[in-house]
């Protein structure tokens, strides 16, 4: 019988179509545990002539999320309650696509060989940028809003310090890792009339690049994710279904200097 050899037969065909499309997505969604956005671990073949120990970190993370929890101030120990921003993450260690003259060429000293790999150690800074105005968040330990974090999240995210350790071992793209490492990175006290922020994501390469400053000194820059958001909602109702991704991850090259983050 031909289902679809009249009106209503293509009416049950697009119905049928809807719903398998509906279970793939539902499907991958679960599998992706909310970590929606991925940055690659890609490079250049510039990059890697230029630095052959070079190694990238393929990251996923989720939408910019908020929770209202109650802190305590260590100073006088009295609690107030606030709005804490978070972004969870996840990476795993990729291998790069190297030519083969790159890894004959490779410098390899088995005497000067640490006895541990590169560790991975994270920065996270949230950058507003309204009405031509910037203000700078360091990510910081929130045990109170930590606490809160995890049972939401049901996943092992560790914060910025707990989440150092050594990278672990690379695997082919496309295959499964064999470890994903999770964190969480979490800023309090962001201006409730913020629009528009990005969130530099240090840590998740060791690639480096040394030009000449402005005052002819020369100035080291780092390899950087980059991500923006918006939110377009306002002060005095605030909710996390505001955030929005803004364009895709990219990697960029960023100074490595002494940032000066604004008092929360």
């Amino acid at each position: 019988m031909n289902f679809c050899g009249n009106r209503r037969g293509w009416y049950c065909c697009l119905f049928v179509i809807f719903g398998l499309l509906t279970a793939v997505q539902s499907t991958s969604a679960q599998s992706q545990r909310g970590f929606v956005t991925t940055a690659p671990a890609t490079t250049s073949g510039e990059e890697l002539t230029a630095q052959p120990d070079l190694w990238v970190l393929e990251v996923s993370f989720k939408k910019m999320r908020m929770i209202s929890v109650e802190i305590t101030n260590p100073k006088t120990g009295d609690k107030k309650r606030g709005f804490v921003w978070y972004l969870a993450y996840k990476f795993a260690n990729r291998d790069l696509e190297r030519k083969q003259s790159d890894a004959d060429t490779a410098p390899v000293n088995e005497e000067d060989q640490p006895d541990r790999g590169p560790l991975f150690v994270p920065e996270f800074t949230l950058v507003t940028n309204d009405n031509g105005t910037k203000q700078l968040y360091q990510d910081s330990i929130i045990p109170e809003a930590a606490a809160v974090i995890l049972r939401r999240e049901r996943q092992p995210l560790k914060n910025s310090v707990a989440v150092v350790r050594e990278i672990p071992k690379s695997v082919p793209a496309g295959t499964s890792p064999v470890e994903s490492i999770y964190g969480m990175a979490m800023w309090r006290g962001i201006d409730p009339k913020t629009d528009h922020f990005t969130v530099f994501m240090g840590g998740f390469s060791n690639g480096y690049r040394t030009v000449k400053g402005p005052d002819g000194k020369p100035l080291l820059l780092k390899r950087t994710l980059v991500q923006e958001f918006w939110r377009p909602g306002d002060q005095f109702d605030q909710e996390e279904v505001e955030f929005r991704l803004k364009g895709e991850p990219k990697w960029i090259y960023r100074p490595d200097e002494p940032v000066t983050s604004k008092a929360n």
